[in-house]
Protein backbone atom coordinates (compact mmCIF):
# COMPACT_ATOMS: atom_id res chain seq x y z
CA UNK A 1 0.00 0.00 0.00
CA UNK A 2 2.76 2.16 0.80
CA UNK A 3 4.58 1.28 -2.16
CA UNK A 4 1.27 2.05 -4.19
CA UNK A 5 0.96 5.58 -2.39
CA UNK A 6 4.41 6.36 -3.35
CA UNK A 7 4.64 5.66 -6.83
CA UNK A 8 1.29 8.00 -7.20
CA UNK A 9 3.15 10.77 -6.44
CA UNK A 10 6.18 9.93 -8.87
CA UNK A 11 3.66 9.87 -11.31
CA UNK A 12 2.62 13.29 -10.35
CA UNK A 13 6.07 14.42 -10.58
CA UNK A 14 6.57 13.00 -14.21
CA UNK A 15 3.15 14.85 -15.11
CA UNK A 16 4.64 18.21 -14.22
CA UNK A 17 8.41 17.77 -15.21
CA UNK A 18 7.80 16.02 -18.15
CA UNK A 19 11.05 13.44 -17.68
CA UNK A 20 14.33 13.95 -15.32
CA UNK A 21 17.96 12.21 -15.58
CA UNK A 22 18.14 9.38 -12.86
CA UNK A 23 21.25 9.97 -10.63
CA UNK A 24 22.78 6.51 -11.56
CA UNK A 25 24.10 8.09 -14.61
CA UNK A 26 23.78 11.34 -16.61
CA UNK A 27 22.81 9.53 -19.80
CA UNK A 28 19.62 7.62 -18.62
CA UNK A 29 16.70 10.30 -19.55
CA UNK A 30 13.57 9.02 -17.99
CA UNK A 31 10.09 10.26 -18.50
CA UNK A 32 7.66 8.23 -16.20
CA UNK A 33 6.86 5.32 -13.93
CA UNK A 34 5.89 1.43 -14.70
CA UNK A 35 3.90 0.82 -11.48
CA UNK A 36 3.27 -2.98 -12.79
CA UNK A 37 6.39 -3.45 -12.68
CA UNK A 38 7.18 -1.88 -9.98
CA UNK A 39 7.72 -4.10 -6.61
CA UNK A 40 10.21 -4.76 -3.38
CA UNK A 41 12.68 -7.32 -2.17
CA UNK A 42 12.43 -9.62 0.67
CA UNK A 43 15.96 -8.71 2.33
CA UNK A 44 16.11 -6.89 5.34
CA UNK A 45 16.25 -3.09 4.57
CA UNK A 46 13.14 -3.91 2.17
CA UNK A 47 14.05 -2.21 -1.31
CA UNK A 48 12.17 -1.18 -4.51
CA UNK A 49 12.65 -2.62 -7.20
CA UNK A 50 11.43 0.57 -10.12
CA UNK A 51 10.78 0.11 -13.39
CA UNK A 52 11.02 3.45 -15.64
CA UNK A 53 10.27 4.13 -18.81
CA UNK A 54 12.71 5.43 -21.09
CA UNK A 55 13.11 8.79 -23.17
CA UNK A 56 14.15 6.80 -25.92
CA UNK A 57 11.22 5.58 -27.74
CA UNK A 58 13.13 2.12 -29.07
CA UNK A 59 15.02 1.82 -25.46
CA UNK A 60 13.66 -0.95 -22.58
CA UNK A 61 12.43 0.25 -19.68
CA UNK A 62 14.85 0.81 -17.39
CA UNK A 63 14.94 -0.68 -13.97
CA UNK A 64 16.49 0.14 -10.80
CA UNK A 65 16.73 -0.76 -6.88
CA UNK A 66 16.40 1.89 -4.48
CA UNK A 67 17.99 1.30 -0.94
CA UNK A 68 17.10 3.04 2.41
CA UNK A 69 19.01 2.19 5.25
CA UNK A 70 22.44 0.82 3.60
CA UNK A 71 25.17 3.47 3.90
CA UNK A 72 25.70 2.80 0.11
CA UNK A 73 28.88 4.64 0.24
CA UNK A 74 30.17 1.18 0.70
CA UNK A 75 28.95 -0.25 -1.74
CA UNK A 76 30.34 2.57 -4.61
CA UNK A 77 33.79 2.19 -2.63
CA UNK A 78 33.75 -1.46 -3.01
CA UNK A 79 32.75 -1.47 -6.34
CA UNK A 80 35.26 1.30 -7.43
CA UNK A 81 37.70 -0.90 -6.28
CA UNK A 82 36.48 -4.16 -8.23
CA UNK A 83 35.96 -1.80 -10.95
CA UNK A 84 40.06 -0.73 -10.48
CA UNK A 85 40.51 -4.59 -10.23
CA UNK A 86 39.17 -4.90 -13.75
CA UNK A 87 41.30 -2.58 -15.55
CA UNK A 88 44.33 -3.58 -14.04
CA UNK A 89 43.50 -7.77 -15.24
CA UNK A 90 42.36 -6.12 -18.67
CA UNK A 91 45.75 -3.69 -19.27
CA UNK A 92 47.57 -7.06 -18.44
CA UNK A 93 45.66 -8.88 -21.28
CA UNK A 94 43.56 -11.08 -18.39
CA UNK A 95 38.99 -10.32 -19.50
CA UNK A 96 37.61 -11.88 -16.07
CA UNK A 97 34.79 -11.03 -17.73
CA UNK A 98 33.13 -9.09 -14.55
CA UNK A 99 30.09 -7.70 -14.12
CA UNK A 100 30.22 -4.59 -12.31
CA UNK A 101 26.66 -2.33 -11.99
CA UNK A 102 26.10 0.96 -10.76
CA UNK A 103 25.53 2.22 -7.56
CA UNK A 104 24.95 6.13 -6.03
CA UNK A 105 24.63 7.00 -2.74
CA UNK A 106 21.54 9.83 -3.09
CA UNK A 107 22.01 11.03 0.71
CA UNK A 108 22.17 9.60 3.71
CA UNK A 109 21.45 5.96 4.05
CA UNK A 110 19.58 5.71 0.70
CA UNK A 111 20.12 5.28 -2.87
CA UNK A 112 20.04 3.61 -6.20
CA UNK A 113 21.50 0.80 -7.54
CA UNK A 114 21.41 -0.70 -11.18
CA UNK A 115 19.96 -3.74 -12.19
CA UNK A 116 21.16 -6.42 -14.20
CA UNK A 117 18.61 -7.93 -15.91
CA UNK A 118 18.46 -12.11 -17.17
CA UNK A 119 20.08 -12.44 -13.68
CA UNK A 120 19.16 -14.62 -10.46
CA UNK A 121 20.24 -15.12 -7.07
CA UNK A 122 21.44 -18.09 -6.25
CA UNK A 123 19.45 -18.86 -3.49
CA UNK A 124 16.29 -19.04 -6.33
CA UNK A 125 18.41 -21.33 -8.73
CA UNK A 126 18.86 -23.97 -5.57
CA UNK A 127 15.42 -23.70 -3.97
CA UNK A 128 13.98 -25.05 -7.68
CA UNK A 129 15.84 -28.20 -6.32
CA UNK A 130 14.05 -27.72 -2.64
CA UNK A 131 14.53 -26.40 0.34
CA UNK A 132 17.79 -28.32 0.83
CA UNK A 133 19.38 -27.41 -2.87
CA UNK A 134 21.97 -25.33 -1.11
CA UNK A 135 23.27 -28.79 -0.22
CA UNK A 136 23.34 -30.31 -3.80
CA UNK A 137 25.57 -30.46 -6.83
CA UNK A 138 23.28 -29.94 -10.03
CA UNK A 139 21.42 -26.55 -9.34
CA UNK A 140 23.74 -24.23 -11.20
CA UNK A 141 24.38 -26.34 -13.98
CA UNK A 142 21.07 -28.04 -14.79
CA UNK A 143 19.50 -24.13 -14.44
CA UNK A 144 23.00 -22.94 -17.14
CA UNK A 145 21.74 -26.10 -19.31
CA UNK A 146 18.02 -24.60 -19.41
CA UNK A 147 18.78 -21.05 -20.45
CA UNK A 148 22.16 -22.65 -23.25
CA UNK A 149 19.95 -25.67 -24.17
CA UNK A 150 22.91 -25.84 -27.52
CA UNK A 151 26.13 -27.44 -26.77
CA UNK A 152 28.06 -24.27 -27.87
CA UNK A 153 26.13 -22.13 -25.62
CA UNK A 154 26.55 -24.30 -22.86
CA UNK A 155 30.58 -23.81 -23.31
CA UNK A 156 30.08 -20.37 -23.75
CA UNK A 157 28.65 -19.81 -20.48
CA UNK A 158 30.85 -22.46 -18.50
CA UNK A 159 34.00 -20.23 -19.81
CA UNK A 160 31.93 -17.03 -18.71
CA UNK A 161 31.64 -19.21 -15.43
CA UNK A 162 34.88 -19.64 -15.05
CA UNK A 163 36.83 -16.67 -15.27
CA UNK A 164 33.78 -14.75 -13.61
CA UNK A 165 33.70 -16.80 -10.30
CA UNK A 166 37.65 -16.90 -10.26
CA UNK A 167 37.24 -12.93 -10.51
CA UNK A 168 34.89 -13.14 -8.03
CA UNK A 169 36.72 -14.90 -5.60
CA UNK A 170 39.69 -13.15 -5.84
CA UNK A 171 37.91 -9.64 -5.40
CA UNK A 172 36.02 -10.49 -2.26
CA UNK A 173 39.00 -12.00 -0.91
CA UNK A 174 41.32 -8.76 -1.20
CA UNK A 175 38.61 -6.83 -0.18
CA UNK A 176 37.39 -8.97 2.94
CA UNK A 177 33.89 -8.88 1.44
CA UNK A 178 31.38 -10.67 4.23
CA UNK A 179 27.54 -11.63 4.75
CA UNK A 180 27.90 -14.13 1.57
CA UNK A 181 25.07 -15.79 1.46
CA UNK A 182 22.83 -16.99 -1.71
CA UNK A 183 20.59 -14.29 -1.73
CA UNK A 184 23.44 -11.71 -2.51
CA UNK A 185 25.37 -14.22 -5.18
CA UNK A 186 23.77 -13.42 -8.74
CA UNK A 187 24.11 -15.37 -11.80
CA UNK A 188 23.44 -14.28 -15.51
CA UNK A 189 21.67 -16.38 -17.82
CA UNK A 190 25.49 -16.18 -19.95
CA UNK A 191 26.67 -18.01 -16.88
CA UNK A 192 28.12 -14.69 -15.57
CA UNK A 193 28.37 -14.70 -11.69
CA UNK A 194 28.46 -11.54 -9.49
CA UNK A 195 28.41 -10.60 -5.75
CA UNK A 196 25.52 -7.76 -4.68
CA UNK A 197 25.05 -6.00 -1.64
CA UNK A 198 28.42 -4.76 0.01
CA UNK A 199 27.19 -3.95 3.69
CA UNK A 200 30.17 -5.89 4.99
CA UNK A 201 33.60 -5.13 4.00
CA UNK A 202 37.62 -5.37 5.38
CA UNK A 203 36.75 -8.33 7.31
CA UNK A 204 33.98 -7.04 9.52
CA UNK A 205 31.99 -10.89 9.44
CA UNK A 206 28.19 -10.77 10.94
CA UNK A 207 28.41 -12.50 14.17
CA UNK A 208 26.43 -15.37 15.08
CA UNK A 209 26.84 -15.08 19.23
CA UNK A 210 30.58 -15.65 19.31
CA UNK A 211 30.71 -17.60 16.10
CA UNK A 212 31.84 -15.79 12.75
CA UNK A 213 28.71 -16.53 10.21
CA UNK A 214 31.60 -16.26 7.02
CA UNK A 215 33.60 -19.09 7.85
CA UNK A 216 35.16 -19.62 4.17
CA UNK A 217 37.99 -17.30 3.09
CA UNK A 218 35.54 -16.54 0.18
CA UNK A 219 32.60 -18.58 -1.50
CA UNK A 220 33.29 -21.71 -3.08
CA UNK A 221 30.81 -24.17 -3.03
CA UNK A 222 30.77 -27.97 -4.60
CA UNK A 223 27.82 -27.02 -7.06
CA UNK A 224 30.04 -24.12 -8.93
CA UNK A 225 32.64 -26.77 -8.86
CA UNK A 226 30.34 -29.32 -10.39
CA UNK A 227 29.70 -26.39 -13.33
CA UNK A 228 33.70 -25.86 -14.22
CA UNK A 229 34.51 -30.06 -13.91
CA UNK A 230 31.41 -30.63 -15.91
CA UNK A 231 30.38 -33.22 -13.11
CA UNK A 232 31.63 -34.13 -9.77
CA UNK A 233 34.68 -35.65 -10.86
CA UNK A 234 37.84 -32.94 -11.02
CA UNK A 235 39.17 -32.00 -14.61
CA UNK A 236 41.69 -30.11 -16.19
CA UNK A 237 39.60 -27.56 -16.30
CA UNK A 238 39.65 -27.09 -12.24
CA UNK A 239 43.27 -26.60 -13.16
CA UNK A 240 42.67 -24.34 -15.17
CA UNK A 241 40.49 -22.24 -12.60
CA UNK A 242 42.76 -22.22 -10.14
CA UNK A 243 45.55 -20.97 -12.12
CA UNK A 244 43.28 -18.08 -13.16
CA UNK A 245 42.73 -17.59 -9.36
CA UNK A 246 46.53 -17.12 -8.86
CA UNK A 247 47.54 -15.26 -11.79
CA UNK A 248 44.65 -12.62 -11.21
CA UNK A 249 45.54 -12.58 -7.22
CA UNK A 250 49.01 -12.24 -8.25
CA UNK A 251 48.40 -9.03 -10.60
CA UNK A 252 46.17 -6.98 -7.81
CA UNK A 253 49.36 -8.04 -5.36
CA UNK A 254 51.20 -5.87 -7.84
CA UNK A 255 49.27 -2.96 -7.09
CA UNK A 256 48.64 -3.31 -3.24
CA UNK A 257 50.60 -0.10 -2.74
CA UNK A 258 47.55 1.54 -5.19
CA UNK A 259 44.95 0.05 -3.01
CA UNK A 260 46.15 1.18 0.17
CA UNK A 261 46.64 4.70 -1.02
CA UNK A 262 43.02 4.75 -2.47
CA UNK A 263 41.60 2.96 0.75
CA UNK A 264 43.79 5.52 3.00
CA UNK A 265 42.40 8.27 1.49
CA UNK A 266 39.11 7.10 2.29
CA UNK A 267 39.71 6.57 6.28
CA UNK A 268 38.25 9.98 6.94
CA UNK A 269 34.87 10.10 4.98
CA UNK A 270 32.97 7.68 8.00
CA UNK A 271 32.31 4.79 6.61
CA UNK A 272 32.01 3.28 10.05
CA UNK A 273 33.94 -0.25 8.45
CA UNK A 274 36.83 2.15 7.07
CA UNK A 275 37.46 4.02 10.22
CA UNK A 276 41.24 2.75 10.82
CA UNK A 277 44.42 1.87 10.08
CA UNK A 278 43.16 -1.98 11.71
CA UNK A 279 40.70 -2.17 8.33
CA UNK A 280 43.87 -1.36 6.13
CA UNK A 281 45.98 -3.62 7.65
CA UNK A 282 43.05 -6.00 6.20
CA UNK A 283 44.12 -5.93 3.02
CA UNK A 284 47.74 -5.40 3.36
CA UNK A 285 47.48 -8.84 5.06
CA UNK A 286 45.04 -10.26 2.29
CA UNK A 287 47.71 -8.93 -0.75
CA UNK A 288 50.86 -10.72 1.08
CA UNK A 289 53.11 -7.89 -0.64
CA UNK A 290 56.14 -9.75 1.00
CA UNK A 291 55.23 -13.38 -0.48
CA UNK A 292 56.94 -14.39 -3.44
CA UNK A 293 54.60 -15.33 -6.67
CA UNK A 294 54.97 -18.82 -6.06
CA UNK A 295 54.21 -19.05 -2.70
CA UNK A 296 51.32 -16.76 -3.04
CA UNK A 297 50.21 -19.00 -5.53
CA UNK A 298 50.39 -21.93 -2.90
CA UNK A 299 48.49 -19.49 -0.57
CA UNK A 300 45.75 -18.94 -2.69
CA UNK A 301 45.44 -22.51 -3.93
CA UNK A 302 45.33 -23.26 -0.32
CA UNK A 303 42.25 -20.87 -0.27
CA UNK A 304 40.61 -22.42 -2.53
CA UNK A 305 40.78 -25.85 -0.96
CA UNK A 306 39.54 -24.92 2.63
CA UNK A 307 36.45 -22.70 0.92
CA UNK A 308 35.69 -25.58 -0.94
CA UNK A 309 35.79 -27.91 1.88
CA UNK A 310 33.90 -25.33 4.11
CA UNK A 311 30.10 -26.99 5.21
CA UNK A 312 29.69 -23.36 7.13
CA UNK A 313 29.09 -21.78 3.29
CA UNK A 314 26.30 -24.47 2.74
CA UNK A 315 25.03 -24.10 6.27
CA UNK A 316 24.58 -20.66 5.88
CA UNK A 317 22.97 -21.57 2.54
CA UNK A 318 20.23 -23.82 3.76
CA UNK A 319 19.59 -21.29 6.91
CA UNK A 320 18.80 -18.67 4.72
CA UNK A 321 16.79 -20.50 2.24
CA UNK A 322 14.51 -21.63 5.38
CA UNK A 323 14.54 -17.49 6.58
CA UNK A 324 13.54 -16.72 3.36
CA UNK A 325 10.61 -19.22 3.19
CA UNK A 326 9.20 -18.06 6.32
CA UNK A 327 9.44 -14.82 4.40
CA UNK A 328 7.54 -16.29 1.19
CA UNK A 329 5.14 -18.21 3.22
CA UNK A 330 4.90 -20.99 0.60
CA UNK A 331 2.16 -23.59 0.72
CA UNK A 332 4.36 -26.35 -0.06
CA UNK A 333 5.83 -28.05 2.90
CA UNK A 334 9.70 -27.63 3.07
CA UNK A 335 11.41 -31.31 3.33
CA UNK A 336 14.02 -30.88 6.10
CA UNK A 337 16.18 -34.06 4.96
CA UNK A 338 18.11 -35.00 2.10
CA UNK A 339 16.07 -37.77 1.29
CA UNK A 340 12.90 -35.80 0.29
CA UNK A 341 10.52 -37.23 2.47
CA UNK A 342 8.34 -35.27 5.14
CA UNK A 343 8.16 -37.39 8.53
CA UNK A 344 5.74 -36.41 10.69
CA UNK A 345 5.13 -37.75 14.39
CA UNK A 346 1.37 -38.74 13.10
CA UNK A 347 3.15 -40.89 10.03
CA UNK A 348 6.59 -42.50 11.87
CA UNK A 349 6.04 -41.74 15.62
CA UNK A 350 8.53 -40.38 17.67
CA UNK A 351 12.15 -41.13 17.36
CA UNK A 352 13.07 -43.40 19.97
CA UNK A 353 17.23 -44.09 19.78
CA UNK A 354 19.34 -43.72 16.93
CA UNK A 355 22.27 -45.64 15.69
CA UNK A 356 25.78 -43.43 14.77
CA UNK A 357 27.02 -46.17 11.74
CA UNK A 358 30.03 -44.23 11.78
CA UNK A 359 31.85 -40.78 12.05
CA UNK A 360 35.08 -39.21 10.25
CA UNK A 361 37.89 -37.16 11.48
CA UNK A 362 38.62 -34.01 9.27
CA UNK A 363 41.72 -32.34 9.90
CA UNK A 364 42.24 -28.59 8.97
CA UNK A 365 46.07 -27.40 9.03
CA UNK A 366 45.04 -25.80 12.34
CA UNK A 367 42.38 -27.51 13.90
CA UNK A 368 41.02 -31.07 14.22
CA UNK A 369 37.31 -32.12 14.43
Amino acid sequence: AILREGLEDVTQFFKANGSCRLPLSPSLLVKGIVPRDCSYFNSNAVPLKLSFQNVDPLGENIRVIFKCGDDLRQDMLTLQMIRIMNKIWVQEGLDMRMVIFRCFSTGRGRGMVEMIPNAETLRKIQVEHGVTGSFKDRPLADWLQKHNPGEDEYEKAVENFIYSCAGCCVATYVLGICDRHNDNIMLKTTGHMFHIDFGRFLGHAQMFGNIKRDRAPFVFTSDMAYVINGGDKPSSRFHDFVDLCCQAYNLIRKHTHLFLNLLGLMLSCGIPELSDLEDLKYVYDALRPQDSEADATTYFTRLIESSLGSVATKLNFFIHNLAQMKFAGSEARPTLSFAPRTHTIKTAGRIRDVFLCRHERVFNPSKGY
